[in-house]
């Protein structure tokens, strides 16, 4: 149920990067804040590391990978472990440069990427 959860997250926040260019707050923060209740429930600890690290990379970057993306990568943080998110993040760069590359654009937003790999990951 949690996977379905985090998808239909994922499948409504891609949507919204690929329209807008950027991604709603509150509907981060409900995943987030549901996946730490899920974590205090089941006794897992919460992966913030690579959403921080996300987060330092946007500020250093000028923004180049958007807040929102690190703020995404924490709230998944909340329901999956580092290995986990770390594949989700790469995935979805490499998946994003392979997009850009072919199609000759400079930027691409990261959401539909991630989306895409967490669908191969959880259902091919």
């Amino acid at each position: 149920m949690s996977r379905l959860w985090i998808f239909l997250h994922l499948l409504y926040l891609s949507a919204e990067d690929i329209k807008e260019q950027q991604i709603s707050m509150p509907v981060i923060l409900v995943l987030g804040g549901s996946g730490l209740l899920h974590a205090i429930a089941v006794g897992h600890i919460p992966s913030v590391l690579p959403g921080c690290a996300v987060l330092m990379i946007g500020f250093l970057s000028r923004e180049r990978i958007g807040y929102g993306d690190g703020w995404l990568m924490l709230a998944l943080g909340m329901w999956t472990d580092t290995a986990e998110l770390l594949f989700l993040f790469w995935g979805g760069i490499m998946l994003g440069s392979l997009h850009a590359f072919l199609f000759q654009e400079k930027e691409f937003p990261l959401v539909p990427f991630l989306t895409a790999v967490y669908i191969m990951k959880e259902w091919l």
